[in-house]
């Protein structure tokens, strides 16, 4: 997963903080001032054009918003790619028909499946270490009998009458900018050209049907409930063809047993008896990754007193480090005492050992 060139916020001239309202003005003023049509030959236009749009793209979207605060990316955990890969003029104008409600000259994207959304429990070994998980999902996938074209294979296909066989449509808009022409996908045809003469019998001319898929999903050691893992072109494909959508999985619940989370340490609460922290003893410590931890207690442990052992919590995301296995000491006082060990325990206080120091 790589990082943004730049700030988004930057780009747009927006604070962190701002609402969904001052980030669609800032892109309003901005891409109204950038748009090719405006400068026409000018190539830095075209580029700040193309990087404000994408940056508009992110930050208007909730859910890449908190990715992209959160990790610097908007490709998740689990290997996304940076904002602007493979980022054209033609998206960029395709965004800024969207916003404001008018085509452009560039013709229009092939069709992108729908996303897959998963939710996803782990264990605490997945999370310290990383892992692979197999999963089953349903999704929509060409059918069969038709090759996803939605046509009876006896019948076959025929020329679109509403394009012409073309597979795009022409339409005039007036403007601000005056009157511009608008490039779109045939709705009947979805862009092909042809439709069925007659609909497949076994998906209903849909072109589509659920099937159940097993995928393998890499988990990234260092996840917490929250992050989405997305794996692309794993989703649904589209009708009439195109590039599948992805799968999204989002962490849900993390199992971490006895233990508990703080950042990339693991924090362990060690129950020992008064003779055991006063004595010194050897405990073990349920599995991290590889089975028990064996630690050796000095004699005089403190209740609430900390052993750091380095390195042995959650490997960090991307690879840089490891958290810290902390031990802390949970010193057990019995509320009730039989005569016998009230005698011991009184004859023990004598002793100047068990003064409290200042005291």
């Amino acid at each position: 997963m790589e990082t943004m060139k730049r700030d988004l916020y930057e780009i747009l001239g927006i604070g962190r903080n701002d609402d969904p309202s001052a980030i669609k003005a800032a892109y309003r003023k901005l891409a109204l001032k950038y748009h090719p049509d405006r400068n026409p030959g000018d190539r830095e236009a075209e580029e700040k054009f193309k990087e404000i749009t994408r940056a508009y793209e992110v930050l208007c979207d909730p859910e890449k918003r908190r990715m992209y605060d959160l990790t610097g990316s908007v490709g998740g955990a689990g290997g996304g790619s940076d904002a602007y890969s493979g980022f054209g003029i033609d998206e960029a104008l395709r965004a800024f028909q969207e916003f404001f409600g008018f085509g452009h000259s560039a013709g229009s994207a092939a069709a992108v499946g729908k996303d897959v959304v998963m939710t996803v429990s782990l264990e605490l070994r997945e999370v310290v270490t990383g892992g692979t998980r197999e999963l089953e999902v349903s999704r929509l996938e060409p059918c069969d009998d038709c090759a996803g074209t939605g046509a009876d294979p006896e019948s076959g296909m025929k020329t679109c009458s509403r394009c012409d066989g073309h597979g795009k449509v022409i339409t005039l808009h007036r403007t601000f900018f005056g009157t511009m022409r608008s490039v779109g996908t045939c709705s009947v045809c979805k862009g092909t050209g042809r439709v069925p003469v007659k609909p497949c019998p076994r998906c209903s001319g849909e072109g589509l049907e659920i099937r159940k898929r097993r995928i393998f999903l890499d988990i990234p050691a260092g996840v917490s409930e929250g992050h989405f893992i997305r794996l692309r072109g794993q989703g649904h494909h589209p009708p009439g063809g195109g590039r599948p959508g992805d799968l999204v999985l989002k962490i849900e619940k993390i199992d971490y047993g006895r233990f508990r989370r703080d950042g990339f340490d693991l924090l362990y609460r060690v129950p020992l008896s008064f003779p055991q922290a006063a004595l010194g003893t050897k405990i073990k410590i349920p599995p991290v990754e590889d089975g028990e931890i064996e630690v050796e207690l000095p004699p005089g442990v403190q209740p609430g007193e900390k052993l750091v052992l380095k390195r042995k919590g959650i490997a960090k995301l991307k690879g840089f480090g490891r958290g810290d296995l902390v031990l802390i000491a949970d010193v057990y006082i019995p509320r009730k005492l039989s005569r016998k060990e009230k005698n011991l325990l009184g004859e023990l206080d004598k002793s100047g050992h068990f003064t409290p120091p200042g005291k």
